[in-house]
């Protein structure tokens, strides 16, 4: 693994943040704009329920589903960057190696979620007095947990393209959408219709998001819940990168020119 290759393949991701508006509003704008949307509606429900914590929960949940969002769109939107931009022949005729082009996504998307949180953190905090830090050392485990789900979902949109091609390029953004009803972002597992929690359970994110909720309320921490969630984070992390690297062996097969325009 050569460090030089991923350093430079990460670099040729990061200079087009200087003028490439599409990808600074997705990492500031479409952020705030929901954490402003979000925000009114959550005290809206606060003042109409009078339910304490409701407001908190709704934004710390905002905070950490665009953790998610953010992790899986470096993967998955990287690749189809590659693709729609006629280089992914270019960039595999190279040197460069799957297992360093997997690294260079992952530092990049822990990176680009940092800068998004930079972001979130003080406007949640000016605008709702709403701060996220006071989860403390549960941050750091909420953030790897969010993290890992959003890098198994974008290998797999990743892997289903690299297979299937152009025509299925849109699931980069509906497998994650179709994940947030079922993590229980916004509100209580037990409030999903009873015959979509049993799905709901095998979502790790699920348990990150009522384990923060917990903590919230000042209720007690089931432990067994995250180790859980951490153990399906395991194994579909690992699924997701084996199915990607055999999607990534299969078109090179095919012939990766196949996807030039």
């Amino acid at each position: 693994m050569n460090w030089h290759r991923i350093h430079a393949l990460a670099l040729r991701h990061l200079y087009p943040l200087k003028r490439d508006f599409d990808l600074l509003s997705d990492m500031a704008y479409w952020p705030l704009v929901d954490t402003i949307l979000w925000g009114v509606t959550s005290q809206w429900i606060a003042d109409t329920s009078g339910v304490a914590g409701v407001a908190t929960g709704i934004l710390l949940g905002l905070v950490l589903w665009n953790v998610l969002w953010r992790s899986q769109s470096e993967v998955s939107r990287n690749l189809l960057d590659e693709i729609l931009n006629n280089n992914i022949a270019n960039l595999f005729s190279t040197a460069l190696t799957i297992k360093e082009w997997v690294v260079s996504v992952l530092l990049l998307s822990l990176l680009k979620t940092m800068i998004t949180m930079s972001i979130l953190l003080p406007a949640v905090y000016l605008l709702y007095k709403v701060n996220v830090l006071q989860l403390g050392s549960w941050l750091a485990v909420f953030f790897v947990g969010a993290t890992f789900t959003g890098w198994w979902i974008g290998f797999i949109s990743a892997g289903i393209v690299l297979r299937y091609g152009l025509r299925m390029q849109t699931v980069v953004w509906t497998l994650p959408g179709i994940m947030l009803p079922f993590s229980a972002v916004f509100f209580p597992l037990d409030r999903l219709p009873t015959f979509l929690q049993p799905i709901s359970r095998l979502v790790p994110t699920t348990y990150i998001f009522e384990t923060m909720r917990a903590i919230v309320a000042g209720a007690s921490v089931d432990y067994s819940m995250l180790a859980y969630s951490f153990g399906l984070n395991a194994l579909f992390l690992s699924l997701a990168v084996w199915y990607f690297v055999r999607s990534f062996v299969y078109s090179k097969k095919l012939g990766l020119g196949r996807f030039s325009r």
